[in-house]
């Protein structure tokens, strides 16, 4: 399945390292957090209860 049609709060451990060169990209220079799982994210669309970090 796609990053891109679903959010990384749900993927488990092995699918986020089988997309280790994608997943590398959606959280370098992160700018959201999921507070459910602090996993972060350039775009919001990538966490599934994204919240803007502060500066």
């Amino acid at each position: 399945m796609s990053l891109k049609t679903k959010s990384l709060c749900s993927f488990k451990r092995s699918a986020l390292a089988d997309n280790f060169v994608q997943v590398q990209k959606i959280v370098s220079s992160p700018k959201f957090i999921c507070p459910k799982c602090a996993r972060v994210a350039n775009e919001s669309n990538f966490l599934c209860k994204a919240k803007k970090l502060r500066g």
